[in-house]
C-alpha cells in the first residue's frame, strides 16, 4: 500500500467538517477556532450571538451636579474585574445585566454606586467631593495635596484591589485606574507577565514598561509582590507627574504604599481568606474519532473523483490496527484531549495581618500564602510571604522607618510562546482516536499505531503526557525593604535619607523526558540557570511644605545613587538512559552542552528638585528639574540635564 498523501486530508466535501487552530492559550484557554462549512460557521456565530445576549450590554452618560458630562470617569461592576471609561462625552458602555451593581469613581467625585434598571439610557449624576481634592498623595520624594498637583495621577485603594483575589497586582489593578491599560495572553498563574500601557505606546523598539516604585524603592518583578500588602497605589500617568524619576519614568511610574501598624492606638490582628475555583472558559469544537476517520475517508474518494486516483475505499483496509480499530474500521477509542488536558482548578489566599502602635511607634507584622492552580494540568504558583514594617518618633526632631519583605514563590509553567509541539498545541492536534495510556498502560504518541508509517503522522507526543513528562519549574526568592531617618528641621521642613534593597535570586530547573515523542527523544535533556539580581539605592531629599493665607508652597529637593548587578549562569545536557534523576544528577548526562555565564552592572548619580506652586486653591504651577550622572553614558559626556515647567 502506497503512503497516503497528506494533500488528501485536506480534500474534503463542502459541507464537511475542517478546522484550523489558532493561538490557544494555555492558562486561560482563550481559543479561536474556524470551520470550513457553511453551516458550522453560522453555528459559531448563533453561539457567539447568544453568548452576547447572556452576557449583556449597559450603556449610559455620567454628568456631574450641573448636568455637564465627565470623561474619564472608571465605571465597573462591583465584585468583578470588569471595568470601562468614560468617552469624551460621558458616556459609556460596559458587559454587565439588570441586577448588577456598578461602581463610578473619578478624581474630585464622590464615589457612587447604582444598580442596573435597564440596559440603555441611565443617567448617573455625581456629586462633588471638595474634601477629595485635600486628600495627600504620593507623588514621587514625598506628599502633595491632589488639589495641587498639576501632572495627571490616579489613585486605587488596596482594599478595592484585593476584592478579586488574583495572584499578581496587576491582574487586581486592570480597569481600576483610567488610562492604565494592563494587558495579558495568558492566566497561566506566575508564568507571564502582564504587559502594562499608561496612555498609549511611548516607543516601538524599547520596553513600555512603567517604572515600579514601592515604599520609595524600585522594584523589579512587581508581579510577584503580594497583593495584600498594599495600602494603595498612585499612578504618574503623564510626562509632568513622572518628570521627578527622569528617562526612567519616561512609560509612567506606578507608586506603591504598602500597609504598616496602627497609629491610633488600637491592636488588630485580621485575616483574610478565599477559595476559588477555575474551569476552561469553552473548548474548541474538533473533529472527534469517528468524524476524523470520516473525513479521511471522503478525502480519498475526492481525490479519486477529482484527482484520477485508485484508493482502497473500503475503511476496513486503512484502519486496520486491532489496538485501536475493530474489524469494520471504527475507532475503539474517542478522546477529547483539551479536557484531557485540563482541569478543574482549586485555588486558595491566606492573609494574616497583626498591627499596633500610636502617633508615637507603631509595627505592623504581615504573613500571606497563595497558592493558585492553573486551569493546565500540572500548572500551578504559589508565593510565601513575609513582611514586618516599624515606624518610630523618639524625639520631635527625628523619626525612623523600617520595612522588611522576604517573599519566596515558585511554581510550574507550561510554554505558551514559538511554535514548538507543546501541550497547548497538541490538545488540539493530537489524533482523536489515540486513548491517552495504551493497552500496557504506556503514554501514547503519534507513532504508537502501525498505521502512523502509512499514514505519515507528524511526530507529535499527547498532552496529557508533555504536562506529566516535561518539568519546567521556577524559584524566585526576594528580599525587598529599606530603612529611613526623618529629621524635622523646622515647622514644615523635613530631611529624609534612607536607604533600600530589591536582591532576587532565582532558580530554573527544568527536565523532558526521553520518551516524549519528537520532543525530547531519545536523549531527554535537562537544564538549571541560576539569576542573582541585587539593586540598592540611597536617596536624601530635603522637603518644604508651608501654607501662607492664600499661598501654598510644596519644593523638595535632593539626590541619590543607585546601581544595579546582574549575575547568571546556566546549564543544559542530554543523553540519558532513564527518567530517575531529571535535572538533579545532569552528571550522567553523556550530551552535555557547554556552559553558559553573563553578568553586568550599572550605576547612577542624581539631582533632583520640584517646587510647586498654588494660590487661592485655584491657580498651580509645578517646576521639575532633574540631573542624572549614569555609566551607560559616553565617557565623555556622563552627565545629562532635564526639567518642565507645567
Amino acid at each position: 500500500m502506497n503512503k497516503f498523501d497528506a494533500r488528501t486530508f485536506l480534500q474534503l466535501k463542502k459541507n464537511s467538517k475542517l478546522f484550523f487552530s489558532l493561538a490557544v492559550i494555555a492558562g486561560s484557554m482563550q481559543q479561536v477556532n474556524a470551520s470550513s462549512a457553511t453551516l458550522s460557521g453560522y453555528a459559531h456565530v448563533s453561539k457567539a450571538k447568544e453568548l452576547v445576549a447572556k452576557q449583556g450590554q449597559v450603556s449610559g452618560k455620567i454628568v456631574d451636579s450641573s448636568g455637564n458630562p465627565v470623561s474619564g470617569v472608571t465605571v465597573s461592576v462591583k465584585g468583578t474585574s470588569v471595568g470601562t471609561q468614560t468617552s469624551e462625552t460621558g458616556s459609556f458602555s460596559i458587559n454587565a445585566k439588570v441586577g448588577d451593581m456598578l461602581v463610578i469613581s473619578s478624581v474630585g467625585f464622590k464615589t457612587a454606586e447604582t444598580r442596573v434598571s435597564s440596559t440603555s439610557g441611565l443617567t448617573i449624576r455625581l456629586e462633588s467631593a471638595a474634601d477629595v481634592l485635600d486628600e495627600v498623595v504620593v507623588v514621587g520624594y514625598g506628599t502633595m495635596r491632589k488639589s495641587d498637583v498639576t501632572g495627571s495621577i490616579a489613585m486605587v485603594k488596596g482594599a478595592d484591589m484585593i476584592k478579586d483575589q488574583n495572584f499578581s497586582p496587576l491582574d487586581n489593578l486592570r480597569g481600576k485606574a483610567s488610562g492604565v491599560n494592563i494587558f495579558s495572553n495568558s492566566s497561566q498563574p506566575g508564568a507571564y507577565g502582564n504587559k502594562v500601557i499608561i496612555r498609549g505606546m511611548a516607543t516601538i523598539n524599547s520596553s513600555s514598561n512603567p517604572l515600579y516604585v514601592v515604599d520609595g524603592v524600585v522594584m523589579e518583578d512587581f508581579q510577584l509582590l503580594n497583593p495584600n500588602d498594599i495600602e494603595s497605589i498612585e499612578v504618574l500617568k503623564d510626562a509632568s507627574s513622572a518628570a521627578i524619576y527622569g528617562a526612567r519614568g519616561a512609560n509612567g511610574v506606578i507608586l506603591v504604599s504598602t500597609k504598616r501598624g496602627n497609629k491610633d492606638g488600637r491592636r488588630t490582628i485580621s485575616y483574610q481568606g478565599s477559595v476559588g475555583i477555575s474551569t476552561p472558559q469553552r473548548y474548541m469544537d474538533l473533529l472527534n474519532a469517528q468524524e476524523w476517520t470520516d473525513a479521511f475517508m471522503i478525502g480519498l474518494e475526492n481525490e479519486n473523483k477529482y484527482q484520477g486516483k485508485t484508493w482502497d475505499l473500503d475503511r476496513s483496509k486503512w484502519f486496520n490496527d486491532p489496538d485501536y480499530f475493530d474489524a469494520t474500521g471504527k475507532p475503539l477509542y474517542d478522546t477529547d484531549w483539551q479536557k484531557e488536558a485540563t482541569r478543574t482548578a482549586i485555588s486558595q489566599n491566606h492573609q494574616l495581618n497583626l498591627q499596633q502602635g500610636d502617633d508615637k511607634s507603631s509595627v505592623g507584622a504581615f504573613l500571606n500564602y497563595t497558592d493558585q492552580q492553573g486551569i493546565v494540568n500540572s500548572t500551578y504558583s504559589k508565593r510565601l510571604n513575609g513582611k514586618l514594617a516599624y515606624d518610630s518618633k523618639p524625639t520631635s526632631w527625628l523619626s525612623t522607618a523600617v520595612n522588611l519583605s522576604v517573599n519566596h514563590t515558585w511554581g510550574q509553567y507550561t510554554p505558551e510562546d514559538g511554535g514548538g509541539q507543546d501541550a497547548r498545541r497538541t490538545m488540539i492536534e493530537m489524533l482523536p482516536w489515540y486513548p491517552v495510556r495504551d493497552k500496557l498502560g504506556v503514554y501514547t504518541n503519534s507513532a504508537s499505531s502501525k498505521i502512523s508509517d502509512v499514514l505519515g503522522f507528524e511526530g507529535m507526543a499527547n498532552p496529557v503526557s508533555i504536562l506529566e513528562l516535561q518539568k519546567r519549574e521556577r524559584y524566585n526568592t526576594q528580599i525587598f525593604g529599606n530603612a529611613a531617618l526623618t529629621f524635622h528641621l523646622a515647622d514644615g521642613l523635613d530631611l529624609k535619607t534612607q536607604f533600600g534593597i530589591d536582591n532576587h535570586q532565582k532558580r530554573y530547573k527544568g527536565y523532558s523526558s526521553i520518551t516524549l515523542n519528537n520532543i525530547s527523544r531519545p536523549n531527554g535533556w535537562a537544564e538549571r540557570d541560576h539569576t542573582n539580581t541585587l539593586y540598592w539605592q540611597e536617596e536624601t531629599y530635603l522637603t518644604y511644605n508651608k501654607q501662607f493665607d492664600k499661598h501654598r508652597i510644596n519644593a523638595m529637593a535632593g539626590l541619590s545613587w543607585q546601581e544595579r548587578t546582574y549575575d547568571f549562569d546556566n546549564s543544559r545536557t542530554e543523553g540519558f538512559f532513564d527518567d530517575f534523576y531529571e535535572s538533579n544528577n545532569m552528571g550522567i548526562g553523556i550530551l552535555p552542552a557547554p556552559p553558559g555565564s553573563n553578568s553586568n552592572k550599572w550605576a547612577m548619580n542624581s539631582y533632583f528638585l520640584r517646587a510647586s506652586y498654588s494660590y487661592d486653591n485655584r491657580y498651580s504651577a509645578t517646576i521639575t528639574s532633574r540631573y542624572d550622572g549614569s555609566s551607560k553614558f559616553g565617557k565623555n559626556n556622563k552627565y545629562a540635564f532635564s526639567h518642565q515647567l507645567v
